[in-house]
């Protein structure tokens, strides 16, 4: 199940800032495919929503999930397409929808691509695991998500595509409460990676975490804590026999309910032989979606500069403790692209450098929006090596090489100033690729008209 989040990663990076998510331009209702509609599983996730009308979020995701039991991924199952539809186990459209692995080609996956991405009806579903995919659409189902945060937290999966191996990716896409995460002792590595700034439930023993039906729980099949492999709804828990029952989609290509003896050392599902505790990663309750307070949202300094060739992003600190933002300039929509390359960790907001490179060379007035709030910052865009006005020397960058400069660089020698890397590019006069005491010794020689070193005074 490792390619769930590298099939999630494709997902969120295929995003687009058009969401058709109520319906097409011909009214079309693409929550549902059409022959799914004529399914016997759209008759029984209907009358489990219905039985369970005033039922917790959690007992209705529990229902929808198993109102699904033995829908079945006729590609994965070696079934043709007569065969699936006669069997009643295909629910998924057109046969143009297979693709190597036969991974992907279902009514979730639908779903995701057709209702989520606005993806043509005619594509070819994208190659996924589909695991998480079957949760969100269980929990959308149950009115865990509304239509705009289903936009927002089903990106969410990819806060940045370079770390998508990273442990809090399922955690944070369904936007749990901490409060009611628990983490077993073979994940504890792994919450320094994780956006939250406080954690409640650390280092509890798999066998005594609070199952309850309708929860959610984590998987790492190979019982290492490596990472996250599997994602699944709670059925039943029993604390005198250890045996976890749950419900989940993708489990050899089927919606199924399974079980697991949490006392029992084997090789479970053809992963490593040991004790299947070991094997949980997390568990999580989980209510219907609050808004944080909305706040004003301050960063650490309102001007940043950036230069192209810079070797990393942008880092800015703010006091928002959201994980999700919205990047404009104006009223200009930047896109996914610098969103799905955000990271959120403790207030600071990085900006990957390949998501920058493409902004012209200027001032540009960024807009940031976060669930609490929104920042406002203006970027200084240069481009040092193909500016051939820079002069070396010009530490300021007021446009004169001026004993002001050295005083700044000997400042910076001291470590009681900081230097941008353009002003490190204009600082190293010597040209060696370090920024040392004999840069402001030459630099002062030249002011001084000693008969300076430096032939050529402007870089390009």
């Amino acid at each position: 199940m490792k390619k769930i989040i590298c099939c999630i990663t494709a997902i969120a990076v295929m995003l687009t800032s058009v969401f058709s998510l109520s319906a097409s331009a011909s009214g079309e209702d693409l929550r549902f495919s059409e022959e799914y509609k004529t399914s016997p599983y759209y008759e029984k996730l209907m009358q489990a929503l219905e039985d369970t009308k005033d039922g917790t979020t959690m007992e209705k995701t529990l229902a929808v999930a198993l109102s699904q039991e033995g829908y079945a991924n006729f590609a994965t199952q070696g079934y043709d397409l007569d065969q699936a539809r006669a069997e009643g186990k295909l629910w998924t459209g057109k046969e143009l929808r297979m693709n190597d692995n036969l991974t992907g080609n279902t009514e979730y996956t639908r779903w995701a691509q057709r209702y989520v991405m606005d993806s043509t009806e005619d594509a070819q579903y994208a190659d996924y695991d589909w695991c998480a995919i079957f949760v969100s659409w269980c929990l959308y189902q149950a009115g865990y998500y509304d239509d705009e945060l289903l936009k927002r937290y089903f990106y969410c999966y990819v806060v940045d595509p370079r770390i998508f191996w990273s442990a809090d990716q399922w955690i944070e896409t369904f936007n749990l409460d901490q409060r009611y995460v628990y983490y077993a002792p073979n994940t504890h590595h792994k919450l320094d990676a994780m956006p939250w700034n406080t954690y409640y439930n650390v280092d509890v023993d798999p066998l005594q975490m609070p199952y309850k039906p309708g929860g959610l729980v984590f998987f790492g099949w190979n019982g290492t804590g490596d990472y996250f492999s599997h994602v699944a709804i709670v059925v039943d828990f029993d604390p005198e026999t250890n045996i976890l029952t749950y419900s989940n989609g993708n489990s050899d290509g089927l919606v199924i309910t399974r079980q697991i003896d949490l006392d029992v050392e084997e090789s479970f599902r053809g992963k490593p032989y040991t004790l299947n505790a070991n094997r949980i990663m997390a568990y999580a309750d989980y209510d219907h979606y609050v808004a944080p307070e909305q706040k004003e949202i301050s960063a650490d300094t309102p001007v940043i500069k950036w230069d192209k060739s810079a070797q990393s992003g942008l880092k800015i600190q703010t006091n928002s403790e959201s994980i999700v933002g919205y990047v404009y300039e104006g009223e200009n929509y930047l896109g996914s692209t610098i969103e799905s390359n955000m990271v959120l960790h403790e207030g600071l907001l990085q900006i990957g450098k390949s998501e920058l490179t493409p902004l012209p060379v200027g001032l540009h007035k960024i807009r940031l929006v976060f669930d609490d709030g929104e920042v406002e910052l203006t970027i200084k865009i240069t481009d040092f090596e193909n500016d051939p006005a820079k002069k070396i020397g010009d530490v300021d960058m007021n446009g004169e090489v001026e004993i002001i400069d050295v005083t700044i660089l000997q400042r910076y020698l001291v470590e009681l100033d900081e230097l941008s890397y353009e002003q490190l590019m204009l600082a190293d006069v010597d040209d060696n690729g370090d920024v040392e005491v004999i840069d402001a010794t030459i630099l002062q020689r030249y002011l001084a008209d000693m008969g300076g070193t430096i032939v050529d005074w402007t870089k390009g």
